[in-house]
């Protein structure tokens, strides 16, 4: 049986929403109802195929105790009045936030998409990472922007106190966390809702309930990535 495929303007679906609810709370900078009509959005990531990513040979758990993927789509062209608002609007946001200079970005949406094949306890969690060195200063590190698009409430995002371990998340995904690091705080996820903090923190993915991401109910755990750096780089598009 076929599959019909149909095309879709993603500036379109992924448009800036009106009605938005900004706050902030320590570090963290919250943006609820983010995009104008995530069920759209929703439904176009329901539709995709999702690559698998961190993985190695047959080293890896990917694949066998979950299922870790990412979609990379470039951005439809920052020529796009549309996207071009949306971008603005959240570098202005940053700027009044964070560093009061020039970003630079990469125009693509990444989403990442989660599953489990077991149902893991909670004391097993992503990874604690960096996306720029721990020797930054907040308002001058490059800043993670996530988009959390399931709906409900289940988890969020994981900020850690601890010193940085190696990186084995190609072997497996999930660590036991609490063995090594103290949870400063939970990032709540909130359908639409998108947040931005520096990426100076330990921080990962954590789920409440693995039992919502499963490969039994076909569900998965989505959450959309976008990092702004401060402009030292001119190999970026520079934007302010």
């Amino acid at each position: 049986m076929s599959v019909v495929k149909r095309p879709v303007q993603l500036d379109q679906i992924m448009r800036l929403g009106s009605n938005l609810d900004i706050r902030r709370e320590d570090f963290v900078l919250y943006i609820d109802n983010f995009y104008e009509t995530p069920d759209l959005v929703y439904d176009w990531l329901e539709g995709q195929s999702y690559p698998y990513w961190k993985y190695t040979g047959g080293e890896t758990r990917n694949s066998v105790d979950y299922n870790d993927c990412r979609i990379a789509q470039r951005m439809p062209g920052f020529g796009s009045q549309i996207e071009q608002q949306k971008i603005m609007t959240v570098l202005k946001l940053c700027q009044e936030n964070f560093w009061q200079g020039k970003y630079r970005i990469d125009f693509i949406h990444e989403f990442n998409c989660f599953q489990t094949i077991k149902i893991f306890d909670t004391k097993l969690q992503h990874y604690p990472h960096i996306d720029s060195s721990l020797l930054d200063d907040d308002n001058c590190t490059t800043l993670n922007m996530l988009i959390y698009m399931n709906q409900g409430e289940n988890g969020g995002t994981a900020v850690y106190n601890g010193e940085l371990i190696p990186n084995d998340e190609a072997i497996n995904v999930l660590y036991p966390v609490e063995e090594r690091f103290k949870i400063e705080r939970i990032i709540p996820a909130k359908y639409n809702r998108c947040v931005i903090f520096p990426g100076n923190r330990l921080h990962g993915a954590y789920i409440d309930d693995y039992r919502q991401f499963s490969a039994e109910n076909n569900s998965w755990r989505y959450s959309q990535v976008l990092f702004i750096h401060p402009a030292t780089d001119k190999m970026h598009r520079q934007v302010s």
